[in-house]
């Protein structure tokens, strides 16, 4: 698995759910920290984001583990960000 393929995943995740929230088509890119830029996103969805990009990309991201903040949990990450901790936890 390589980073980009998983930024086209989780991208196409955050706008299905963009989608369904009945937001406008906010733009969603690789420098997108969807914490702070996407105004519908906060701490409460990002459980379900992570558990729609492991289905999709069919990895194992342990529920203590949120992909959305750094390490030790001081920074919001950006999309492109996301992608290399994913790939990591899928090594």
């Amino acid at each position: 698995m390589i980073p980009e393929d998983v930024k086209v995943k989780l991208i196409e995740v955050l706008q299905e759910m963009q989608n369904d929230s009945g937001y406008e088509g906010q733009p969603i890119t690789g420098t997108t920290c969807p914490i702070d830029d996407l105004g519908w996103f906060d701490s409460l969805l990002c459980p379900v984001a992570i558990t729609m990009l492991a289905s999709v990309l069919n990895v194992n991201i342990p529920n203590d583990k949120n992909i959305f903040l750094s390490e030790d949990g001081t920074r919001r990450l950006t999309i492109n960000e996301l992608a290399d901790v994913v790939c990591e936890l899928s090594a």
